[in-house]
């Protein structure tokens, strides 16, 4: 059957190697990110080549919404090659048989690299995308940011360690909170945990925005082991000043989310970048994904910082893939 049962064990451990194995899987397509989004309904479907071999997936999540149709989300997904619309096609058409009229969306997000010959030729699929013609509405129009600083480490073969990136005068600047004493360990334990939520809390209040819960990030403790998932700590002098959470997963690793603390931090998110970074080398990944950016401009904060790392053009993913389900709930909660 093409919809996994999630209480056939022999099956989710197929389904398992097959995306933790495929070069086009990500974590949050991964089944156990249903763990972390427990609020949500899972659904995943997945293709087989001729052999019985899985050979296309992709892991959905549902909410409700007010018009009593459901959002199915695939994260990131889905997993295959996106040069094979015929299969991506084929792939939509058992999501939307298993979803059997419940939801007005089935919306994709894959990282895959914009371009107007690949945009268009998912238009003529029958297709709605969401990319460029939503940019006027800023890094939030899009559930994930379109644009992200992704570090590819195959451009450097010789490097054995992350200040190997960068020329003299940068490697002087990164040095610079390692020499005044700022010290940076990692674990995926409850002490790093809670470390972590004081630097992500206590930002959010310093930016006046929201954040998520303790619990949420607790989940994704318990869902991830030490191997994918680890908790990086900045502190001077037993003083905590800023942490990063990063998650691997096939060939890349994705810093997810960070905090600091208010006042002196030292340059601590320096040298929390640089060690996620060697971690990323160490465990031998190809790129290291410093997340999303508003736009390419040195009045964006968030470019500014991760460029210093990045000394290359944002990658501008694709965008919002949606599979219309119900045109007129469709209108009502999606804006063009």
């Amino acid at each position: 059957m093409p919809v996994l049962d999630l209480n056939d064990q022999k099956a989710v451990e197929r389904y398992n190697k097959f995306m933790r194995q495929s070069p086009y899987g990500h974590i949050t397509q991964d089944l156990n990110w249903a763990k972390v989004k427990n609020n949500w309904e899972p659904l995943d479907v997945y293709l087989e080549d001729e052999h019985g071999e899985i050979k296309a997936a992709m892991s959905i999540l549902l909410t409700d919404t007010k018009t009593g149709k459901k959002f199915a989300y695939a994260s990131k997904g889905p997993v295959l090659d996106l040069n094979d619309l015929d299969t991506l096609d084929a792939l939509v058409a058992e999501a939307v048989n298993a979803l059997d009229g419940r939801a007005y969306v089935l919306r994709m997000d894959p990282e895959v690299d914009y371009s107007d010959e690949f945009n268009e030729a998912l238009q003529a699929h029958g297709y709605v995308t969401r990319n460029r013609n939503v940019a006027d509405e800023g890094m939030h129009a899009t559930i994930q940011p379109r644009l992200n600083m992704v570090l590819d480490l195959t451009q450097f073969p010789d490097a054995k360690e992350s200040f190997d990136l960068y020329k003299s005068k940068k490697r002087n600047k990164f040095r610079r909170p390692f020499r005044d004493g700022v010290e940076v360990t990692s674990g995926n334990t409850e002490v790093e945990l809670e470390k972590f939520y004081t630097t992500y809390e206590t930002m959010a209040h310093r930016h006046e925005i929201t954040y998520r819960p303790f619990e949420y990030f607790e989940r994704m403790q318990a869902a991830f082991d030490d191997d994918t998932m680890q908790i990086f700590v900045a502190e001077r002098e037993g003083e905590l000043l800023a942490t990063g959470i990063a998650l691997k997963y096939g060939k890349k690793v994705w810093y997810m989310y960070g905090g600091s603390m208010n006042g002196n931090t030292y340059f601590a998110p320096y040298a929390l970048q640089l060690t996620m970074i060697q971690w990323t080398m160490d465990s031998g990944c190809e790129l290291y994904d410093l997340g999303g950016i508003g736009e390419a401009s040195t009045e964006d904060g968030l470019y500014h910082f991760k460029h210093e790392f990045v000394k290359a053009d944002p990658v501008e993913y694709i965008g919002e893939i949606d599979k219309v389900l119900d045109q007129s709930a469709y209108d009502e909660l999606v804006s063009d």
